[in-house]
């Protein structure tokens, strides 16, 4: 299971800090957030600014490494839907989207597109409540899952101890589509989803 590296804005998670992850076997991350900012000396507005910069940093990434390349996208920004599609369109290997639930994130997903999708959540319940809502209306069900415990996380005895017992900790599960291809399953993915060596394949 590689390891992930965060999105941290404004102007941390880049194209620099990704595609050196990505170099080492991991998975890079690009944060969207603030990008109007960082490149307000083209488009003039900020939401143009804002997918001009993210094209720009998934261009560099590319041209850096030929590793695994995503996007973080906060739910509570304004401009949340032009970064998700322009994420999507610059054919990004996975977009990461947490502060807020991602129910619509399927949705912006074209014909083709190879994009994974992985929502941040905090709680079982929140995970449960969003693949039942992706599963009911697009028929998706979360290629992997960011569990943040904000104290110790409790597991069934059944589980495997798969994250570290510390406030803050971050946990991802790759989802099986075929173990949770139907709404009876998606009721147990609170504890029935181990973590599993990641394939995920470039996008491009």
């Amino acid at each position: 299971m590689p390891i992930v590296q965060g999105g941290m804005g404004v102007g941390v998670s880049l194209a620099g800090l990704a595609s050196a992850v990505a170099n080492q076997g991991g998975v890079g991350v690009i944060s969207s957030a603030g990008l109007g900012a960082i490149y307000n000396n083209y488009p003039k507005d900020y939401r143009s600014a804002s997918i001009w910069g993210l094209k720009e940093e998934l261009r560099k990434a590319r041209e850096a490494t030929k590793g695994i390349i995503g996007v973080n996208v906060m739910v509570a920004m304004s401009n949340f839907a032009d970064m998700v599609k322009t994420a999507i369109a610059e054919k990004a290997d996975i977009i990461f989207s947490g502060a807020g639930l991602p129910l619509n994130l399927p949705s912006f997903l074209t014909e083709g597109a190879k994009t994974k999708l992985a929502p941040i959540v905090s709680s079982a319940r929140a995970a449960k409540l969003l693949c039942q809502k992706w599963f009911s209306e697009y028929k998706y069900i979360p290629d992997a899952i960011v569990v943040i415990f904000r104290s110790k996380p409790s597991f069934p005895k059944s589980s495997p101890r798969c994250a570290l017992s510390v406030p803050n900790t971050t946990a991802i599960f790759p989802s099986s589509r075929a173990a949770a291809s139907t709404p009876a399953r998606i009721s147990t993915v609170s504890c029935s989803w181990a973590p599993t060596a990641c394939r995920w394949a470039r996008a491009s």
